[in-house]
């Protein structure tokens, strides 16, 4: 995509571009060409983790696999409506399930790569916990998973060169310990895996509120107008920034309440009308207790 020349689009130019420039396939999923050569696969049955895969002239990279085998099929098949070319690099932005529960569809591939927490997770009586506890939710193809896990891991930062682009692996704790996000120079791209969620209420059920907030603090320091979050549709830099401003004002809000000598039940009983008014619009408006629950444990034991 290093095109010389090449002017990028405004913020607002490109988000209606990406509101008409999906292309819809099969079963509720839908893939859009988020720049030349990258996709971003969104919705699908179960939960609607995103996977995102970037075509170089070697081959395809592949960030994220969904929540069963099933799920990551489809994906496989976008892949192939595009290219030929060989599965090279799968990457597990987290250990959730709904990222790398479909890992086994790419085992094939040269490697797949995470920080070295996500293999610790998901090695062993954790993982299986953590599949078993997927399989309470009802998802179709959930019984066909078989946790896949990552062969590479790093701990703080690798780098992967590959068809023209430069791939910077970056570890960032906040929505679990072991997050990563990925930064394309020449896309001025960032994969944020759940470090964000465009247009709903994040899953913090094993966050790091502070963590969370620094390492969106620092992912802003990279020079980047495109986000792929890891839930809801691709778009600029007021996808990032309404993520941080959701995560600064759950703890500004909380922080109050503690200062005041509240308890955690007083505390949601004020923060969430608060939230939910600011953040009506957006989903999983259910889950705002538990993130306020949450953030009222981090910072109560500070």
């Amino acid at each position: 995509m290093a095109v010389k020349g090449l002017r990028w689009l405004a913020a607002g130019l490109f988000i209606s571009i990406l509101a008409v420039g999906g292309v819809c396939s099969a079963e509720g999923s839908k893939t859009v060409e988020v720049w030349k050569k990258l996709f971003t696969v969104v919705n699908g049955d179960g939960i609607d983790s995103n996977t995102t895969f970037l075509i170089t002239r070697e081959g395809v990279v592949v960030v994220d696999t969904r929540v069963t085998p099933m799920e990551a099929d489809k994906v496989l098949k976008e892949i192939r409506k595009q290219t030929d070319l060989p599965i090279l690099y799968t990457i597990n932005t987290h250990y959730h399930g709904d990222h790398t529960f479909g890992n086994q569809v790419f085992k094939d591939s040269k490697a797949i790569i995470a920080h070295e927490n996500v293999r610790k997770t998901l090695f062993g009586p954790s993982g299986k916990a953590h599949l078993d506890f997927f399989k309470t939710m009802d998802i179709p193809g959930m019984d066909e998973t078989v946790i896949t896990l990552p062969n590479i891991v790093f701990k703080d930062r690798m780098e992967i060169f590959v068809g023209g682009y430069n791939l910077r692996l970056i570890h960032a704790r906040g929505h679990t310990d072991g997050d990563l996000f990925i930064y394309i120079q020449e896309l001025k791209t960032i994969i944020t895996g759940d470090l964000v969620f465009n247009g709903k209420i994040p899953y913090m059920g094993d966050a790091y509120v502070e963590d969370w907030i620094s390492s969106l603090n620092y992912l802003d320091d990279f020079d980047a107008e495109i986000y792929i979050p890891g839930h809801g549709a691709p778009g600029g830099k007021p996808v990032f920034l309404a993520m941080r401003n959701y995560l600064l004002s759950l703890k500004g809000m909380v922080l109050n309440q503690l200062e005041e000598g509240k308890s955690l039940k007083e505390t949601q009983d004020i923060v969430r009308p608060a939230l939910t008014e600011k953040y009506k619009t957006w989903k999983n408006l259910d889950w705002l207790d538990a993130n306020i629950e949450r953030a009222y444990l981090e910072y109560n034991s500070k």
